[in-house]
């Protein structure tokens, strides 16, 4: 059956049978029916959390049920685009941000939300940003997240290790040195099976407090190129931690770095907020918080890259959009954000909850000092995009195949071939 059904019951009867006929009386009971809207998600590691919010929603809305679909991330956007394609794609599609969005925009396969989804405009630019058509700024989805960057630390080895939070990037190095001489891992990561997004994410960790917070705009504005030393310190910065990844990092992939980390196995992972929920829904007693990456000079001011994660949209050839709107009307609400928070610990995309989880204050706490994720925010809105290079070129710059220098002029030609500075 396609996706695109809607999937109803009803039930009808008729009472009093041959007497009421008989007297021109038919009497028909209320007849009911539920409306199930498909929505396709890339986040596996948030199932159950997502069930729990919408039995929520279903429970105040009886005639609406939600059949949330989830697909692992590596497969999930070939799978939507066949779909979307062959117009056999769901309700509400999860949707990837900035540049990723766009093919879906241009090819029309989702509808505007401006005007039929009001509580958008009480959600700050920061999330909506990457759900904004590029030609007619118009908005293609509801945001759920502004997550950042920093770096996971086990509180339990940290304190068993008597380190504390690095105050400077030498005390940083000092700190993964003795992890490393007490047998631990330092830090967990990895790039293997199409994992080396893990390792751009430890490039945007580092990236801000190496080329600082106005950089972007420099960018943007081309002042400045990945050519740009500042840009190159930041690759090097990266290359210097391989004393203290995994062993045959480039053979580990994501799944494995995270559990490495979640069981204890490495003090430390780079990583963005969205990390916060499953990292506690896979090992509940595991004590961990956040820091920004640390600077040089003690008394630096510390950024961290932050970004729109995606958002939820509907898609055109939806034979339900009553239902689906009312559902994406849920999600950019209030409620949906708080509890969004409370079960996955994640930044929502609006800035009215109440922070209740210590390590999302500390997450929102670092927010507050932040710069857009360059490689995403800014050049991932046509090909080849910087992220393509960095992935595909990063492993052999870490170790020591290619120079920082290199990986750097490399990304500033693929990106040269269509990205326009603003003036």
């Amino acid at each position: 059956m396609s996706m695109l059904s809607i999937h109803r019951r009803a039930a009808l009867g008729l009472i009093g049978g041959l007497a009421a006929a008989c007297a021109g009386t038919f009497i028909t009971p209320p007849a009911w029916a539920d409306s199930t809207v498909t929505l396709w998600s890339w986040r596996t590691e948030d199932e159950a959390a997502m069930r729990r919010i919408f039995d929520a929603f279903e429970a105040k809305n009886p005639g609406i049920k939600v059949d949330i679909q989830f697909t692992p991330d590596a497969d999930y956007q070939n799978r939507l685009s066949t779909a979307l394609r062959g117009g056999r794609g769901p309700d509400i599609a999860q949707l990837k941000a900035y540049g990723e969005l766009q093919p879906f925009v241009d090819a029309g396969y989702l509808d505007a939300l401006d005007d039929s989804v009001t509580e958008l405009k009480n959600m700050p630019d920061a999330a909506l940003g990457g759900a904004r058509g590029r030609a007619d700024g118009k908005l293609y989805g509801v945001p759920y997240s502004v997550p950042m960057m920093g770096v996971f630390y086990n509180q339990d080895i940290f304190a068993a290790q008597g380190i504390e939070i690095p105050k400077t990037y030498k005390d940083f190095v000092a700190a993964c040195g003795k992890l490393k001489a007490a047998g631990i891992t330092p830090i967990a990561t990895g790039g293997a099976n199409g994992s080396a997004w893990e390792l751009e994410i430890g490039v945007g960790v580092i990236g801000p407090t190496v080329y600082g917070p106005g950089f972007y705009d420099e960018m943007m504005t081309g002042k400045a190129t990945f050519d740009d030393p500042r840009y190159v310190a930041a690759l090097k910065r990266f290359a210097e931690l391989k004393p203290y990844f995994p062993n045959g990092f480039a053979g580990i992939d994501y799944t494995t770095a995270t559990q490495q980390f979640i069981g204890g196995k490495a003090a430390m992972f780079l990583g963005g907020s969205f990390e916060n929920g499953s990292f506690k829904a896979q090992n509940p007693k595991l004590k961990f918080s956040i820091f920004p990456f640390p600077a040089d000079d003690a008394g630096a001011k510390l950024y961290t890259s932050a970004f729109s994660d995606g958002s939820y949209g509907l898609v055109s050839e939806s034979q339900n959009k009553e239902a689906a709107t009312k559902v994406l009307g849920f999600m950019a609400s209030a409620e949906f954000a708080q509890m969004f928070a409370d079960e996955l610990g994640w930044p929502p995309a609006r800035t009215d909850v109440t922070v209740k989880d210590p390590v999302l204050a500390q997450m929102m706490e670092m927010s507050k000092n932040s710069t857009p994720y360059l490689t995403l925010v800014g050049f991932r809105w046509q090909s080849p995009t910087a992220s393509s290079v960095l992935q595909s070129e990063i492993i052999d710059m870490v170790e020591g195949n290619i120079a920082p220098e290199k990986l750097a002029a490399d990304m500033q030609a693929a990106v040269a071939t269509w990205f326009k500075p603003k003036q």
